[in-house]
Order: structure tokens, then C-alpha cells, then sequence
């Protein structure tokens, strides 16, 4: 019998957010971890210390969200199907320690949840001033990038957007559907996400009772 060998898992390294904004993003293919480059470094798994500004749930608990800010930028992160779990105790406000994986979709650059901890003592702000070298990449001035959207329109579409994601795979399936179903693995791809987080909205469309597999690896909506 052949031995499967262990992947090793990246470290994560402590990152400004405006850092993994502006770095260099390299897509991986398959279980291989996508990566920015900062400072010389290759980036795969990222902790920052930032506050969380906003969070937003489905209502079916199968995607959810939280906007962290860490005085660089702001960036997103997207949990889906289990990992929504990881957002239980997020709360707008509460300055966090979070780990995850750094990935691209639409031209967004986001996060994937591994760990989310609230922080209470401020102090650990100033530390990690003290640890990090200056962001390498600047984001453009305020006054520049100010823009003239309402924010409740602007909060709106970001959720019409992550709806539109199940929605997305629910349609892939109806139209990939033979007599049999659609094939989970083709689905995963042509939906264009990282094959992870295809994979996790199918296990939460299953679960809510949206889709069913007739037999394993096929997939039917249920109308």
C-alpha cells in the first residue's frame, strides 16, 4: 500500500490588509493555496489584527460575511456552508486576530475563515505597529477614492452579490442536468469560485433541501 504523504500547511504570516489588497496574487490550481506576494514574502496564509465593521448572514445560515478594517484597508471575508460557523461570535466592533486564506473571485481579493478571535486588549494594536515594517503598497488618498453611493445602496448590492452566488450554482445545475442530474465536480467548475467554496455552497444547498443527489456525485434541484 502507498503511503499518502502530508501536505504541509502553510504558516501564517502577520500582513497589513492594504498589503493583500495590492500585492501580487497568484491563482493556484486545485488544493494548492493561492498567494500575494508582501515584501518579499509569498503570502498563502494571512493573519492580520483588524476590528470588524460589518457582518451579514443569509437567511437560509448557508453564506455568510464580515468586513474588517485594520487602519490600511478594509477587506471581506466569506463563509460558506460550515464555515459559516466561524461567524457565530463576530461582532461589528470587536477587534479580532483572524487567519485565513487569501483568495480572488470577480476581482475582489478576500478571505477564507480558518480562525476568528476577538481581541480585548487594545495594547496588542501598538505590538503589532511595533512588529510589522510600514504597509509596502498605499492605498489612494480618501479624497480620491470617496464615493457618492449611499452607503445603504452600497450594502444592498454587496448582499444582492452574495446571494447571486447560490443563486449562480442553483442555475449551473438546472442547465447541466441530464436525465440523471449534473455532474457535482463539472458544476464546481464552470461556477469559476475556488473549488473549496463551490464545494461548500453545494453542501449547504443540500442541507436547506434546495438541491438532492439522486445518486453519488449527481445533482438535481429540487422543484
Amino acid at each position: 500500500m502507498v503511503a499518502l504523504k502530508a501536505r504541509k500547511r502553510e504558516t501564517a504570516q502577520k500582513v497589513w490588509i492594504v498589503d493583500l489588497i495590492n500585492g501580487p496574487f497568484t491563482a493556484a490550481e486545485g488544493w494548492n493555496p493561492s498567494t500575494v506576494q508582501v515584501n518579499g514574502r509569498t503570502v498563502a496564509r494571512a493573519s492580520i489584527l483588524a476590528t470588524i465593521v460589518a457582518k451579514f448572514a443569509s437567511e437560509d445560515g448557508n453564506y455568510a460575511s464580515i468586513t474588517m478594517d485594520d487602519g490600511t484597508e478594509t477587506i471581506r471575508s466569506k463563509a460558506f456552508g460550515p464555515d459559516v460557523a466561524k461567524f457565530a461570535a463576530a461582532r461589528p466592533g470587536a477587534l479580532v486576530r483572524f487567519i485565513g486564506k487569501v483568495k480572488e473571485y470577480n476581482s475582489e481579493r478576500y478571505m477564507k475563515p480558518e480562525i476568528v478571535h476577538e481581541v480585548t486588549d487594545p495594547n496588542w494594536v501598538i505590538v503589532q505597529k511595533l512588529e510589522l515594517s510600514p504597509p509596502a503598497a498605499e492605498s489612494p488618498a480618501p479624497e480620491d477614492t470617496k464615493s457618492n453611493v449611499p452607503e445603504h445602496v452600497a450594502e444592498n448590492a454587496i448582499k444582492e452579490e452574495d446571494l447571486g452566488v447560490q443563486a449562480k450554482i442553483l442555475g449551473l445545475i438546472r442547465t447541466m442536468a441530464s436525465a440523471d442530474g449534473a455532474d457535482m465536480d463539472l458544476v464546481m467548475e464552470k461556477s469559476q469560485m475556488e473549488s473549496e467554496d463551490a464545494k461548500n455552497i453545494i453542501i449547504g444547498l443540500l442541507k436547506a433541501g434546495e438541491v438532492y443527489e439522486p445518486r453519488k456525485g449527481k445533482l438535481k434541484v429540487l422543484d
